[in-house]
């Protein structure tokens, strides 16, 4: 459904959140690249290169918090992605708490689906006043990156930035509850309650969105039995990825799966093709796991051309690079970066947008210094 956005693997439960260092991400993935490969990236990329991409999203933000996904629209979803790399990466060229601010307000405007906390994307007038489109492409990505945001900014932001993030439990349980009211009986969300279909992207990210929620409750908000069910929440959708989604014959997740069944990706689909990576990127999957392993040599090697930025989709696609260092695929992650600053930099126009500066931040980031992968 995302146009271009969008099996077992550790889950830190709230029993042992505070063993597993306050979270660690979601699955707790860790790179091991090592020291001698990232010192040579530095050299190769350095760190100026962060500071280009930051001013540029840092230009993608108004005086009222939002920030822009193209100079007319507001895509709550990618702004979410942006703030929460600009976190990982200690950049602080945006305001990250003015921009989630500007989400907890207008979460609280009317939707078209009746749902306390559900979000719609924003157009913006040329001068400069703001309308609901009356729509978004999912309420269950939104929410989620939404606490997957807020969980790293209690982690690793400014002492203000967490006072923020530790005042916002009302709000933050608000949001949460528009996961709820689209999760099936398999745990499984929906991309809309009018539109019932669980997208591998989505439920990938509302795991991520769960667990960060667990580790919220439990470290932040002192609600251990919220945690327990928010981290029980993301084991069943882990389950259920694993056990619906995952076809051992076709060695392959599918796509979507609604009541008329299950949608298999197409050959030569970059999109499905990307949706594959979705389950690594987020920690659903271990990246040593025979699946992960498996999807990520099946991409490669039916885009050979993809760290080279050539590929049958005009958009950047910064995760999937970022994916790369999750598999400790330095080479081809270092290839996508120096790709990226030959046909975008200094002036990053469209079709980047802003949450590819989030994922490029943390991928410069994790060449630099590849333990930051740890926490996703």
């Amino acid at each position: 459904m995302r146009a271009h956005a969008r099996l077992v693997g550790a889950l830190c439960i709230a029993a042992i959140l505070s063993a597993c260092g306050g979270g660690g991400g979601a699955g707790g993935t860790r790179s091991s690249i090592p020291a001698t490969l990232s010192t040579a990236v530095a050299t190769a990329l350095p760190a100026t290169q962060v500071q280009l991409v930051a001013t540029n999203l840092a230009g993608q933000q108004r005086s009222d918090g939002g920030i822009l996904y193209t100079s007319t629209q507001i895509n709550p979803y990618f702004a979410n992605i942006a703030a929460t790399g600009a976190v990982h990466g200690g950049v602080d060229f945006i305001n990250v708490q003015q921009w989630m601010q500007w989400y907890v307000a207008h979460s609280t405007a009317p939707n078209p689906w009746s749902l306390p906390g559900a979000i719609t994307d924003y157009n913006v007038a040329s001068n400069g006043a703001l309308s609901s489109t009356g729509s978004a492409d999912s309420v269950d990505s939104y929410a989620a990156t939404f606490i997957t945001l807020a969980a790293a900014a209690s982690r690793e932001g400014s002492p203000q930035l967490r006072a923020y993030v530790a005042g916002l439990h009302t709000s933050i349980e608000l949001i949460a509850s528009v996961i709820d009211a689209v999760t099936d009986a398999d745990g499984l969300t929906w991309a809309l309650p009018t539109y019932k279909e669980k997208y591998l992207m989505d439920n990938s990210e509302v795991y991520h969105g769960l667990v960060d929620l667990a580790y919220l409750r439990s470290q932040v908000y002192g609600d251990a039995a919220g945690s327990m069910r928010a981290s029980a929440h993301a084991l069943q959708i882990q389950a259920s990825i694993g056990s619906e989604m995952w076809s051992a014959s076709l060695n392959q997740f599918a796509v979507a799966l609604d009541n008329g069944g299950l949608t298999w990706p197409q050959a030569g689909n970059w999109q499905d093709a990307a949706s594959q990576l979705f389950p690594i990127l987020h920690g659903v999957i271990a990246p040593a796991s025979p699946p992960a392993q498996s999807a990520y040599a099946q991409f490669s090697a039916e885009f050979p051309g993809w760290p080279s930025l050539q590929k049958p989709d005009e958009y950047p696609w910064a995760d999937i690079a970022f994916v790369a260092l999750v598999m400790n695929d330095v080479s081809r992650a270092t290839t996508y970066a120096s790709s990226v600053q030959q046909q975008y930099s200094p002036g990053f126009a469209y079709p980047w947008y802003c949450a590819e500066s989030g994922w490029y931040i943390r991928i410069l980031d994790g060449l630099i210094t590849p333990l930051t992968v740890a926490n996703l």
